[in-house]
C-alpha cells in the first residue's frame, strides 16, 4: 500500500524554470525525507516542466493551470487539493531552504502541539545586504512583522477551518500575510522557532527580474548550502546582527531619544490596530494604493510582468 507523505510541500511558480531548479534541488538536500511536492505552475509558457521532470523523483509532481492568477493564491490552493500529507509547507519558487528546515520545523510542531510553526528567513537584498525576516521579541507570531511563507509548516486541517488563500484583489494586505492575520484572529497556536532555516531572494526587490530571467544570486547561495549549510547559517545570522545592531550604535544621544518617543508612537498604533483587528500591512498599502491588490499590481510591474487582463482578475 502506498504511504502518505509526512509534509506535503507546494511551489507556486510562474516562468522561472531557471531558477526553480534550485528551489527544487534544496528540497531533495533535506535531512528530513518524508515528503512530497507539489510545483503548480500559474499557466507556465517556459520549460518549468522539464526542468521538474529532469529530477526524475517520484516524490516530485508537476501540474500547469490552464488559468493564469498572477501571483500564488490561485496555485496554492489548487496545490492543496493534491496534498496528502499530515503537515503542509509553502516554497516560493526563488526561495531556498537549509537542509534542517523540514526536520526543524516538523520536530517543532510536533513538539509544541502548535497549529503553524515557522522559523527565521535570511532575506538577500539586491545590494548584498542580509536582514532577517519573522523576528519577533517573543516565540509568538506578531502581525507587525512579515513571516514568509517559504519558513511555515501547518497542520492540514488549519487550512481546512481557516479557508483558502484569498486572490490578491480581494485583499489589500499580501494574500500570504492576509491568511496568515486571519489564522491568528480565529485564536491558533502559530509560533515561531528561532533558528534561521530558510533564505529568500526576493524578485519584489529586482528590477524587471522575470524579463532579464536573472539566477546567479540564487545559483551561488544553493551552492553555499550544498557545500557548507552549518557555516552559511552562522555566517549569514551574523551578518545579519551585526547589521541591526549597527542602525544603533552609531546614531547621536538626540536621534537615540527621537528614536524611542517614535517607538511609543509605534506601540500605541500598534495596539490599536490590534484591537480592531486591522493588519498593519494592509493600513499601509490602502493609504499607498487606495485599492486592493494594489501593492502586488506594484510588484508585477516592478519585476517585468505584463498587466493582467481583466478575464485573469477573477479567482476560482
Amino acid at each position: 500500500m502506498d504511504k502518505s507523505p509526512v509534509v506535503s510541500i507546494i511551489t507556486a511558480t510562474y516562468n522561472r524554470s531557471n531558477v526553480l531548479a534550485f528551489t527544487i534541488a534544496s528540497v531533495r538536500q533535506s535531512n528530513f525525507t518524508d515528503w512530497e511536492l507539489w510545483v503548480i505552475g500559474d499557466s507556465c509558457t517556459d520549460d518549468t516542466e522539464k526542468v521538474v521532470a529532469s529530477f526524475n523523483d517520484p516524490r516530485i509532481h508537476f501540474v500547469n493551470l490552464e488559468q493564469n492568477f498572477g501571483e500564488q493564491s490561485g496555485p496554492n490552493n489548487q496545490g492543496f487539493e493534491y496534498c496528502q500529507g499530515r503537515y503542509i509547507a509553502y516554497l516560493n519558487h526563488d526561495d531556498l531552504w537549509l537542509p534542517n528546515h523540514l526536520e526543524t520545523v516538523v520536530g517543532a510542531i510536533e513538539e509544541t502541539g502548535a497549529d503553524l510553526v515557522y522559523t527565521l528567513v535570511s532575506e538577500i537584498q539586491p545590494d548584498g545586504k542580509v536582514t532577517l525576516a519573522g523576528a519577533t521579541p517573543s516565540d509568538r507570531y506578531d502581525p507587525h512583522i512579515f513571516v514568509p511563507a517559504s519558513s511555515w509548516l501547518l497542520r492540514r486541517e488549519l487550512i481546512e477551518e481557516i479557508g483558502p488563500w484569498r486572490f490578491y484583489k480581494e485583499c489589500y494586505n499580501i494574500p500570504s500575510q492576509e491568511w496568515i492575520h486571519r489564522a491568528s484572529k480565529a485564536g491558533k497556536d502559530l509560533r515561531l522557532v528561532k533558528r534561521m532555516t530558510a533564505i529568500a531572494i526576493q524578485s519584489g526587490n529586482r528590477d524587471r527580474v522575470y524579463k532579464k530571467r536573472e539566477y546567479k544570486e540564487n545559483e551561488y547561495y544553493y551552492n553555499r548550502i550544498a557545500s557548507e549549510p552549518d557555516i552559511l547559517e552562522r555566517e549569514l545570522l551574523t551578518v545579519a546582527a551585526c547589521r541591526y545592531a549597527s542602525r544603533v550604535i552609531d546614531l547621536p544621544v538626540g536621534a537615540l531619544l527621537w528614536q524611542a518617543l517614535g517607538n511609543i508612537f509605534k506601540n500605541i498604533k500598534r495596539f490599536l490596530l490590534l484591537r480592531l483587528g486591522i493588519h498593519p500591512q494592509a493600513l499601509k498599502y490602502f493609504s499607498i494604493y487606495r485599492s486592493k491588490g494594489g501593492f502586488i499590481d506594484h510588484l508585477r510591474q516592478k519585476r517585468g510582468l505584463d498587466k493582467l487582463e481583466i478575464n485573469q482578475e477573477k479567482n476560482s
